[in-house]
């Protein structure tokens, strides 16, 4: 347990909300983030068809399970065009980023879609094992 939580009255959840509050995550089109409190204490990793299920996709959507890091990819790592914008954006999701990594264990990122629109998943286990985590649309042009 994070040192934040320890000396906080919030739990994990209600930091992590109050953390992506106002922030929007950065694709072809800004999206919002939203927490997810899954109560499943399902073991790691959480594979591909019970997260079909959790989500209510089909089959003939596509999964994929990438580095959880590639979440915070494209949002961390300074470009030379940035401007004062991106750069407090990028300090917000490094909050977010310490939040999550102190506080969930197992840490997986999954997007379901297809070509270009998919909703992104940055999930983990807390401390009793339940799953825990981010959710937002990317799109790819």
């Amino acid at each position: 347990m994070s040192e934040i939580i320890q000396n906080s009255e919030k739990t994990f959840v209600e930091l992590l909300t109050d953390s992506v509050s106002g922030v929007f995550y950065p694709s072809e089109s800004d999206e919002k983030i939203r927490v997810i409190d899954w109560q499943a204490d399902n073991p790691a990793p959480f594979d591909t068809i019970l997260f079909r299920r959790y989500i209510g996709v089909t089959p003939d959507v596509r999964v994929e399970v990438l580095q959880w890091e590639k979440f915070f990819d494209s949002i961390l790592f300074e470009k030379e065009w940035w401007t004062d914008f991106e750069k407090q954006r990028a300090a917000k999701f490094l909050i977010i980023k310490d939040l999550v990594i102190e506080n969930l264990e197992n840490l997986e990122f999954i997007r379901a879609g297809n070509q270009v629109e998919f909703e992104a998943y940055l999930i983990g286990q807390d401390i009793e094992g339940k799953w825990k985590g981010l959710k937002t649309m990317i799109i790819e042009t």
